[in-house]
């Protein structure tokens, strides 16, 4: 463990600028910014009463400058230096992205998906968009979001054109996402034993990984090198190379407590963790060595 903080009510986290800051969503009420070699805080917003309901996405541009995060009323973009407000939408979402650039915001409450740009809170689309937590990404290379729909994964531009799709995925409906620093690379959970990785630009699946051992997860995540996947099932982690499904290391980070959310950093050296027992804990990843698909 390299740093640790205890943060009431930690729900996500995400890694900002240069991956020196951590953004910690606060379960709908607000974000707090931490140094992510110390775990000190650097700044706070949040709303002056406990919201009754819990909200959920947390996202960033692609410098990390720009912040966007749901709270139990609405959806906020920041600017991260100072925490300077951008934007304020209402609505309780489930899911959320950032588009690269920070200039594009589109989430879903789970039934219905807007994109809006900030700041000026332009609409730009309001449609149906089923998406669930952690499943509604920015794909860099297409300069548009991706999320599943059916029994497929839908890429569609920043001007709501639809560009692409990956699937069918015959088991049933993926559920999260993750990808790669580029885009290119996008890993889908078929279900809580498979997952997928297919290259984004050929729209072809690369390889198909099966957990071993009865292994099962909940939420992923994967290295921006590709890598790296880490897999959470209650309280457990573990790190796998992504390529053959070999664990590397499994470990209960918050002492058994459920784990609420993981990231790698950019370079998939350090792995953020949030604990229900209220911790958010950075670990040291192992330099990856001779593994080979």
């Amino acid at each position: 463990m390299l740093a640790e903080a205890r943060i009431a009510g930690a729900s996500e986290v995400a890694w900002l600028l240069g991956d020196s800051v951590l953004a910690v969503a606060l379960h709908g009420r607000g974000v707090r910014l931490l140094e992510a070699s110390t775990g000190a805080e650097r700044e706070t917003w949040q709303l002056a009463n406990i919201p009754a309901e819990a909200a959920f996405g947390l996202a960033s541009s692609a410098s990390g400058e720009t912040l966007a995060f749901a709270c139990s009323d609405s959806v906020r973009v920041f600017r991260t230096r100072g925490l300077v407000p951008l934007l304020a939408t209402p609505g309780r979402a489930l899911s959320l992205a950032l588009s690269g650039d920070g200039t594009s915001l589109r989430w879903s409450d789970g039934a219905t998906g807007r994109s809006i740009a900030v700041p000026s809170g332009e609409v730009r689309l309001e449609a149906p968009l089923f998406a669930k937590r952690g499943s509604l990404r920015w794909v860099p290379f297409l300069g548009g979001f991706a999320w599943p729909e059916d029994r497929l994964v839908r890429f569609e531009r920043d001007d709501s054109v639809a560009a692409m799709s990956l699937g069918p995925f015959l088991e049933g409906r993926p559920g999260p996402l993750a990808l790669s620093a580029q885009g290119s690379t996008v890993a889908v959970a078929e279900s809580t034993d498979h997952v997928s990785f297919w290259d984004a630009r050929t729209e072809q699946m690369r390889w198909r990984l099966k957990l071993t051992g009865g292994a099962s997860f909940d939420d992923m995540a994967l290295s921006g090198d590709t890598w790296y996947l880490a897999t959470v099932r209650g309280g457990r982690v573990r790190l796998l190379w992504a390529y053959t499904g070999r664990e590397v290391a499994g470990w209960v980070p918050h002492g058994g407590a459920t784990v609420r959310s993981l990231a790698f950093a950019r370079d998939g050296r350090r792995l953020a963790t949030v604990g229900a027992d209220g911790h958010v804990r950075v670990w040291a990843v192992p330099k990856p060595g001779k593994e080979r698909r």
